[in-house]
Protein backbone atom coordinates (compact mmCIF):
# COMPACT_ATOMS: atom_id res chain seq x y z
CA UNK A 1 0.00 0.00 0.00
CA UNK A 2 2.90 2.31 -0.80
CA UNK A 3 4.37 3.14 -3.56
CA UNK A 4 8.11 4.27 -4.01
CA UNK A 5 6.93 6.73 -7.27
CA UNK A 6 7.19 10.23 -5.76
CA UNK A 7 4.84 12.33 -8.43
CA UNK A 8 6.45 15.80 -8.84
CA UNK A 9 5.36 18.82 -11.23
CA UNK A 10 8.07 20.51 -13.72
CA UNK A 11 8.69 22.90 -16.03
CA UNK A 12 11.08 22.38 -19.06
CA UNK A 13 12.98 25.36 -21.05
CA UNK A 14 15.80 26.14 -22.90
CA UNK A 15 18.68 27.34 -21.50
CA UNK A 16 22.14 28.39 -23.48
CA UNK A 17 20.18 25.77 -26.19
CA UNK A 18 19.82 22.54 -24.18
CA UNK A 19 16.56 21.97 -22.25
CA UNK A 20 16.58 21.75 -18.59
CA UNK A 21 13.90 20.68 -16.27
CA UNK A 22 13.11 23.06 -12.96
CA UNK A 23 10.75 21.44 -10.46
CA UNK A 24 7.78 24.03 -9.74
CA UNK A 25 7.53 25.99 -6.51
CA UNK A 26 4.44 26.79 -6.32
CA UNK A 27 3.24 23.01 -6.62
CA UNK A 28 5.48 21.77 -4.65
CA UNK A 29 6.13 24.68 -2.11
CA UNK A 30 3.15 26.91 -2.37
CA UNK A 31 5.66 29.88 -3.53
CA UNK A 32 5.33 32.15 -6.26
CA UNK A 33 6.69 31.00 -9.56
CA UNK A 34 7.91 32.57 -12.33
CA UNK A 35 6.70 29.60 -15.14
CA UNK A 36 3.12 29.76 -13.15
CA UNK A 37 2.59 33.50 -13.65
CA UNK A 38 3.83 33.94 -17.12
CA UNK A 39 1.01 31.16 -18.32
CA UNK A 40 -1.63 33.32 -16.05
CA UNK A 41 -0.80 36.22 -17.43
CA UNK A 42 -0.06 34.74 -21.17
CA UNK A 43 -4.48 33.32 -20.34
CA UNK A 44 -5.48 36.31 -18.95
CA UNK A 45 -5.30 38.67 -22.58
CA UNK A 46 -8.00 35.96 -24.33
CA UNK A 47 -5.35 35.94 -27.55
CA UNK A 48 -5.57 32.52 -28.76
CA UNK A 49 -1.96 32.77 -29.52
CA UNK A 50 -1.03 33.73 -26.00
CA UNK A 51 -3.11 31.01 -24.94
CA UNK A 52 -0.87 28.16 -27.31
CA UNK A 53 2.25 30.05 -26.07
CA UNK A 54 1.09 30.01 -22.47
CA UNK A 55 1.66 26.00 -22.88
CA UNK A 56 5.39 26.28 -22.80
CA UNK A 57 5.11 27.38 -19.20
CA UNK A 58 2.59 25.32 -18.00
CA UNK A 59 4.18 22.18 -14.91
CA UNK A 60 4.03 18.73 -16.25
CA UNK A 61 3.69 16.17 -14.19
CA UNK A 62 6.85 13.81 -13.28
CA UNK A 63 8.15 10.81 -11.38
CA UNK A 64 10.98 10.54 -9.14
CA UNK A 65 12.10 6.68 -6.92
CA UNK A 66 15.05 5.31 -5.65
CA UNK A 67 16.96 2.82 -7.10
CA UNK A 68 20.43 1.45 -7.38
CA UNK A 69 21.75 1.08 -10.99
CA UNK A 70 23.19 -2.60 -11.14
CA UNK A 71 26.13 -0.79 -13.09
CA UNK A 72 27.29 1.71 -10.58
CA UNK A 73 26.50 0.04 -7.25
CA UNK A 74 29.39 1.68 -5.78
CA UNK A 75 27.79 4.41 -6.41
CA UNK A 76 25.08 3.33 -4.18
CA UNK A 77 21.04 4.73 -4.09
CA UNK A 78 20.30 6.86 -6.63
CA UNK A 79 17.08 9.32 -7.72
CA UNK A 80 15.23 8.38 -11.18
CA UNK A 81 13.27 11.32 -12.64
CA UNK A 82 11.52 10.67 -15.65
CA UNK A 83 8.05 12.12 -17.52
CA UNK A 84 4.71 11.17 -17.24
CA UNK A 85 3.37 10.63 -20.68
CA UNK A 86 -0.40 10.97 -21.07
CA UNK A 87 -0.81 8.95 -23.86
CA UNK A 88 -0.14 5.72 -21.41
CA UNK A 89 2.87 4.70 -22.99
CA UNK A 90 5.57 6.40 -20.97
CA UNK A 91 8.03 4.60 -18.88
CA UNK A 92 5.59 4.31 -15.76
CA UNK A 93 3.11 2.65 -17.80
CA UNK A 94 5.86 0.29 -18.56
CA UNK A 95 7.05 -0.57 -15.38
CA UNK A 96 3.13 -0.97 -14.26
CA UNK A 97 2.48 -3.42 -17.13
CA UNK A 98 5.38 -5.31 -15.32
CA UNK A 99 3.34 -4.91 -12.38
CA UNK A 100 0.90 -6.41 -13.51
CA UNK A 101 2.48 -9.26 -15.65
CA UNK A 102 3.88 -10.42 -12.30
CA UNK A 103 1.01 -10.05 -9.85
CA UNK A 104 0.10 -13.47 -9.64
CA UNK A 105 3.52 -15.11 -9.35
CA UNK A 106 5.61 -16.03 -5.85
CA UNK A 107 7.41 -12.82 -5.90
CA UNK A 108 5.25 -10.26 -7.03
CA UNK A 109 6.92 -7.41 -4.54
CA UNK A 110 9.69 -6.09 -6.66
CA UNK A 111 10.49 -3.89 -3.31
CA UNK A 112 11.44 -6.56 -1.34
CA UNK A 113 14.58 -7.09 -0.16
CA UNK A 114 15.50 -10.83 0.24
CA UNK A 115 13.01 -12.11 -2.88
CA UNK A 116 12.59 -9.07 -5.10
CA UNK A 117 13.25 -8.44 -8.96
CA UNK A 118 15.69 -6.21 -10.87
CA UNK A 119 13.78 -4.06 -13.49
CA UNK A 120 16.35 -4.52 -16.97
CA UNK A 121 15.16 -1.60 -19.08
CA UNK A 122 16.30 -1.21 -22.70
CA UNK A 123 17.44 2.22 -23.97
CA UNK A 124 17.43 3.26 -27.48
CA UNK A 125 17.52 6.64 -29.47
CA UNK A 126 14.74 7.99 -31.84
CA UNK A 127 15.28 10.07 -34.88
CA UNK A 128 15.94 13.20 -32.90
CA UNK A 129 18.96 11.48 -31.32
CA UNK A 130 17.37 11.98 -28.13
CA UNK A 131 16.89 8.39 -25.50
CA UNK A 132 14.14 6.67 -25.26
CA UNK A 133 13.33 3.35 -22.86
CA UNK A 134 12.24 1.01 -25.66
CA UNK A 135 10.92 -1.60 -22.64
CA UNK A 136 10.98 -2.65 -19.38
CA UNK A 137 11.21 -6.30 -17.84
CA UNK A 138 11.44 -7.67 -14.88
CA UNK A 139 14.74 -10.00 -14.02
CA UNK A 140 14.32 -13.20 -11.61
CA UNK A 141 13.45 -13.07 -8.21
CA UNK A 142 17.27 -12.28 -5.81
CA UNK A 143 18.34 -10.55 -2.90
CA UNK A 144 18.76 -6.85 -2.86
CA UNK A 145 22.76 -7.62 -2.46
CA UNK A 146 24.59 -10.82 -1.77
CA UNK A 147 26.53 -9.20 1.34
CA UNK A 148 23.60 -8.27 4.00
CA UNK A 149 25.60 -5.30 5.29
CA UNK A 150 25.34 -3.31 2.10
CA UNK A 151 22.05 -4.14 1.06
CA UNK A 152 21.17 -2.67 4.36
CA UNK A 153 23.27 0.39 3.98
CA UNK A 154 21.33 1.02 0.99
CA UNK A 155 17.98 0.91 2.83
CA UNK A 156 18.53 2.92 5.83
CA UNK A 157 19.81 5.81 3.27
CA UNK A 158 17.13 8.57 4.62
CA UNK A 159 17.60 10.98 1.45
CA UNK A 160 14.82 12.09 -0.59
CA UNK A 161 14.43 13.48 -4.24
CA UNK A 162 14.59 16.62 -2.43
CA UNK A 163 18.35 16.11 -1.69
CA UNK A 164 18.98 16.05 -5.20
CA UNK A 165 16.59 17.58 -7.55
CA UNK A 166 16.08 21.17 -5.46
CA UNK A 167 13.76 23.84 -6.27
CA UNK A 168 15.52 26.38 -7.48
CA UNK A 169 14.60 30.19 -5.77
CA UNK A 170 12.52 33.03 -7.53
CA UNK A 171 15.14 35.13 -8.84
CA UNK A 172 16.95 31.95 -10.50
CA UNK A 173 13.26 30.74 -12.53
CA UNK A 174 12.43 34.54 -12.99
CA UNK A 175 16.00 34.42 -15.26
CA UNK A 176 14.68 31.77 -17.51
CA UNK A 177 11.62 32.67 -18.22
CA UNK A 178 13.44 35.58 -19.26
CA UNK A 179 15.50 33.75 -21.72
CA UNK A 180 18.69 34.43 -19.84
CA UNK A 181 21.04 32.21 -18.26
CA UNK A 182 21.40 32.42 -14.96
CA UNK A 183 24.47 32.68 -12.71
CA UNK A 184 25.62 33.62 -9.59
CA UNK A 185 27.22 36.70 -8.76
CA UNK A 186 29.85 37.20 -5.65
CA UNK A 187 29.48 40.41 -3.49
CA UNK A 188 32.42 42.60 -3.77
CA UNK A 189 33.70 41.31 -0.60
CA UNK A 190 33.37 37.77 -1.56
CA UNK A 191 30.44 36.91 0.77
CA UNK A 192 27.00 35.95 -0.32
CA UNK A 193 25.56 37.26 -3.79
CA UNK A 194 22.61 36.85 -6.14
CA UNK A 195 21.50 35.16 -9.06
CA UNK A 196 22.02 37.23 -12.21
CA UNK A 197 21.66 36.86 -15.94
CA UNK A 198 25.24 35.60 -17.65
CA UNK A 199 24.61 37.36 -20.31
CA UNK A 200 23.88 40.68 -18.79
CA UNK A 201 27.32 40.77 -17.09
CA UNK A 202 31.35 40.16 -17.46
CA UNK A 203 32.56 36.59 -16.25
CA UNK A 204 35.07 37.52 -13.95
CA UNK A 205 33.04 37.27 -11.09
CA UNK A 206 30.43 34.66 -11.60
CA UNK A 207 30.26 30.73 -11.60
CA UNK A 208 28.59 29.09 -14.29
CA UNK A 209 28.25 25.74 -13.04
CA UNK A 210 25.24 25.01 -13.65
CA UNK A 211 24.80 21.38 -15.36
CA UNK A 212 21.63 19.28 -14.52
CA UNK A 213 21.08 15.84 -12.79
CA UNK A 214 18.12 13.35 -13.77
CA UNK A 215 20.10 10.50 -11.62
CA UNK A 216 21.73 11.87 -8.67
CA UNK A 217 23.58 10.73 -5.63
CA UNK A 218 25.62 11.37 -2.76
CA UNK A 219 28.81 11.08 -4.70
CA UNK A 220 26.92 13.75 -7.84
CA UNK A 221 25.78 17.28 -7.25
CA UNK A 222 23.87 19.62 -9.26
CA UNK A 223 27.07 21.36 -10.44
CA UNK A 224 28.23 17.56 -12.23
CA UNK A 225 27.87 16.76 -15.87
CA UNK A 226 24.48 15.61 -16.84
CA UNK A 227 23.37 12.44 -17.07
CA UNK A 228 20.68 12.13 -19.69
CA UNK A 229 16.99 11.46 -18.95
CA UNK A 230 15.13 9.14 -21.79
CA UNK A 231 12.43 11.16 -23.13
Amino acid sequence: NESPFVEVMGHKAQVNGQWRTFICPKHEKDEDCPFCEARSALLATGDDNDKTLAKNYSARKMYVVKVIDRAHEDEGPKFWRFNHDYRKTGIFDKIFGVLQAIADSTAPNIMDAENGRDLVITIARDQNGRPTVNSIVQGDPSPLHSDAETAQNWINDDRTWEDVYSVKPYSYLEIIVKGGEPTWKKNASGEGGEWVDKNAISDEVVDDSEDELTIGSDVDSEDTPAKEEPA
